[in-house]
């Protein structure tokens, strides 16, 4: 498989690239990037990729000639290398490793998740988070506690942003997404019997007072409002942090981290 050499900004793959920084270009193309190592070796173990660039001129170490050396060897996936120069205007990243590629996107229907095979399973629910950071650490949050599945509900930023791909560390990939109103989570949670809980600022009772030991869903609002006043009909039940000191608020992934890790104490996973 021949490897083409791209020296030009101004190169057609090279502005698809750039295109895919922005929504309304992932969105057009139905394709996203993936960028750095650790994501996109992750990413073609598990879903695939379309094809890779790369620019050995940014390689942080051996294991980066190595990873494209074995995908050169397999002869599945295109490779083509870009200019230093071609590869700044592409890059989402200060202090790029060289490597990105191009993967399509999936789709993200709460009809897809399946939790029946899940004994007493854990949801994380994301409302109206509007940081692709903060959405891509829920996404790694939720890998490393268990989370059966995360639904994102009113949803401001997307799952294929490159930041959200990148504070994920490559969770994206390992873990169910979904994207629903959340009248149709309601309906999907009590056609199954989980229960919702919200974390909530102004809750009267603390969440490891929540019964998280059976079938749950964990609502984290947004980083400005928390959650709005449509949740009230839905959740079963609402709690929040004990907190000290000025700040009245956590960042929406520490507080759904901790509401995470009490339902794993409680389910005695931990």
């Amino acid at each position: 498989m021949s490897e083409e050499f791209i020296q030009s900004r101004q190169n057609p793959r090279v502005k698809l690239l750039i295109r895919l920084k922005d929504r309304a270009g992932r969105r057009k193309t139905g394709l996203f990037a993936v960028e750095g190592l650790r994501e996109l070796s992750r990413c073609v173990s598990s879903v695939g990729v379309e094809e890779i660039y790369f620019c050995p001129e940014f390689f942080k170490g051996p294991e980066h000639s190595a990873f494209v050396a074995e995908v050169r060897a397999r002869a599945s996936i295109p490779l083509c290398r870009l200019s230093e120069g071609a590869f700044e205007k592409v890059s989402n990243r200060e202090g790029c490793d060289g490597l990105i590629g191009i993967a399509k996107q999936w789709e993200c229907a709460l009809s897809d998740i399946d939790v029946s095979g899940i004994a007493n399973p854990t949801l994380l629910v994301a409302d109206s988070i509007e940081k692709p950071g903060n959405l891509g650490a829920l996404l790694r949050s939720a890998d490393s506690l268990g989370a059966a599945a995360v639904v994102l509900t009113n949803p401001v930023s997307d799952i294929f942003n490159p930041a959200a791909v990148r504070a994920s560390q490559g969770a994206i990939f390992s873990v169910r997404v979904a994207v629903a109103s959340p009248e149709e989570l309601s309906r999907w949670l009590k056609a199954r019997g989980i229960k919702a809980y919200g974390a909530h600022l102004g809750a009267s009772d603390f969440l490891w007072n929540l019964d998280m030991s059976v079938p749950c869903a964990i609502v984290a609002g947004s980083e400005k409002d928390g959650l709005g006043p449509e949740w009230d009909e839905i959740l079963d039940e609402k709690a929040k942090i004990p907190m000290t000191g000025l700040s009245d608020s956590m960042n929406v992934n520490a507080a759904a981290s901790l509401f995470l890790y009490e339902a794993l104490r409680q389910k005695s996973i931990l």
